[in-house]
């Protein structure tokens, strides 16, 4: 049975501590409890931010994120999509350009401290005050106020179907059994498209030596028809 290879998007203050521990062995959304820390940020806003545009634009899917559910986004013209806002393991998908979507799109490499910055920024501008909690804030979310990571793509080349789960909590080796075998009917758009969901939840973590990184030069906007981006071996 052939293995599929994966990509994760993220960025490079996360770079040193997936090469010397693996993809998965940390995730500082719960073992460094950046999650509590939004949580702490999430209610301040609630008080004070309620109104102000950019807060509202970002406000469903902070509180998703706190909650650790999905979101359904409704379209104008009929579609609903339901977004992934849980954080409880690691994301990797079967495709390239998601992985860098999504790495462009986060500058930080990661949903929440983007988030937690992001309400910083905020209370800043407005003079709101705040102090996040000694005990909670075990990555130091504010020594990346103002930081400018780079983009950076973490090639998977091995990990067992039994290692992973879909987006919906069910296992992926059903899943990834019927991909496998629609793969060579579609055409290249038609893969290109498909492989845009195929997206799994790392159930254990994936060694070191198991990984290839890459930094991402990109050019146009992520959620943009222009946008193109390019691999450099790190």
């Amino acid at each position: 049975m052939s293995s599929f290879k994966y990509y994760h998007g993220t960025s490079t203050i996360f770079l040193d501590s997936i090469r010397t521990k693996g993809l998965g062995a940390i995730n500082p959304n719960f073992d460094l409890k950046n999650l509590e820390v939004l949580a702490y940020l999430f209610d301040i806003a609630e008080l004070h931010l309620i109104g102000i545009p950019k807060y509202e634009t970002w406000r469903k899917s902070i509180l998703a994120s706190v909650k650790q559910t999905h979101l359904e986004i409704h379209h104008d013209d009929g579609r609903i999509q339901k977004m992934n806002y849980r954080h409880d393991g690691m994301y990797i998908s079967l495709s390239r350009a998601r992985a860098a979507i999504y790495a462009c799109f986060n500058k930080y490499g990661s949903e929440i401290l983007e988030a937690c910055l992001m309400l910083i920024e905020l209370f800043t501008v407005y003079g709101i005050s705040y102090k996040i909690p000694k005990e909670i804030d075990l990555f130091g979310v504010e020594n990346y106020i103002g930081a400018n990571p780079k983009p950076i793509m973490v090639e998977i080349l091995e990990i067992q179907d039994s290692d992973l789960e879909k987006e919906d909590g069910k296992t992926a080796s059903e899943a990834l059994n019927f991909l496998r075998a629609i793969l060579p009917t579609l055409t290249e758009k038609q893969r290109f498209e498909f492989l845009q969901s195929c997206n799994y939840k790392t159930l254990v973590p994936v060694p070191p030596e198991k990984l290839r990184f890459y930094e991402i030069e990109f050019e146009g906007h992520p959620s943009h028809n222009n946008f193109e981006f390019t691999l450099s071996k790190i």
